[in-house]
């Protein structure tokens, strides 16, 4: 099996995001025949992860020299020269607006490229969407990173989909006891329109997940995430 081919930290998924959008653009959008909007898509996440995590440098810089200056305001030297207070830049033009979810989004079109019949394994090297060699030992694999939100009646969840191939979506609602699946998915999000056992009336709902090897239920289940459904 291959260990995902994301980094776990922030930086090296930075990395990653622009080499990917880089030789999308570049030489590999035609050749797969994306649309405009999955390139105006990835283009756009980039943009934005790009961007906020050179903001939130700047705001760790910007927060260090604040709090020297305020140590400095208490405890300096009396002087009869007042000093500015110190202020914070933007780094750069703020890009365009994106949803949350970035690393979702290019995950899906990674498998959406690797599903091709052009794509060949010297294409996955060179994008960078190929893990290094790793056992995954399927009978203790817990799906990772469970979350579940709700939105006008309707629930929109995800997890660490990793090297399944997708996952069984558990839920047990208010005054139920036992879990019951709610569907199976292939993809790393998941989608629950159930309405309310008590129309109208707020209801505590309990999901959980369990990795899927072809139709199997295999590993261990997830930690139970707990949300309220609105009335």
């Amino acid at each position: 099996m291959l260990k995902h081919y994301l980094s776990s930290t922030d930086l090296g998924k930075l990395a990653w995001l622009i080499n990917f959008n880089n030789k999308i653009v570049v030489t590999y959008g035609e050749f797969f025949s994306l649309t405009i909007t999955q390139l105006l898509t990835l283009l756009n996440d980039t943009n934005a992860f790009k961007y906020i995590s050179q903001f939130n440098d700047a705001a760790l810089s910007s927060y260090h020299a604040s709090i020297a200056f305020k140590d400095e305001l208490r405890d300096g030297l009396n002087e009869t020269v007042a000093h500015p207070f110190p202020t914070f830049v933007l780094p750069g033009v703020v890009p365009v607006a994106v949803p949350y979810g970035i690393f979702v989004r290019a995950t899906e079109l990674v498998n959406i490229i690797k599903n091709h019949p052009k794509y060949t394994s010297a294409i996955g090297k060179d994008l960078n969407i190929i893990g290094a060699d790793s056992i995954v030992d399927w009978s203790t694999a817990q799906p990772q990173k469970i979350k579940a939100k709700s939105s006008a009646g309707q629930i929109a969840g995800g997890y660490l989909k990793g090297q399944a191939d997708g996952a069984r979506i558990e839920c047990k609602r208010g005054s139920e006891t036992v879990f019951t699946t709610v569907t199976n998915v292939s993809k790393s999000t998941f989608i629950d329109e159930r309405p309310n056992l008590i129309p109208n009336l707020p209801e505590k709902r309990q999901y959980r997940v369990w990795f899927l090897k072809g139709d199997k239920v295999v590993g261990i289940v997830s930690t139970i995430v707990t949300i309220t459904v609105e009335g």
